[in-house]
């Protein structure tokens, strides 16, 4: 008797059709977990540049002008800054009762 499918019969093709979903299925889903690994490192990213530019140390400022100056000297004597008054000390509290 020949076989009208060929080498294949109807089981082999239905197992195929079946593999070959599982194979597209499995792709699709590295390409998924992959956008979303690279997602996350670009975001990541951003967000540590962003992070470091604002709480970094803030650089030195140069001088506005690098020639010197004179003054001319004051005959005026100079002040003391006024000092602040001094704190109380603190007293810690007492726990509460239990």
């Amino acid at each position: 008797m020949v076989n009208p499918y060929g080498p294949f019969d109807l089981l082999h093709g239905l197992g195929l059709l079946v593999i070959g979903f599982f194979w597209l299925l499995a792709i699709a889903v590295i390409v998924f977990v992959l956008v979303l690994l690279v997602r996350f490192l670009l975001v990541a990213t951003s967000a540590a540049r962003i992070y470091v530019a604002k709480n970094s140390p803030a650089k030195p400022v140069a001088a506005a002008s690098t020639t010197p100056t004179t003054v001319a000297p004051t005959t005026a004597a100079p002040t003391t800054a006024p000092t602040k008054p001094a704190t109380k000390p603190r007293t810690p509290k007492a726990p509460p009762a239990v």
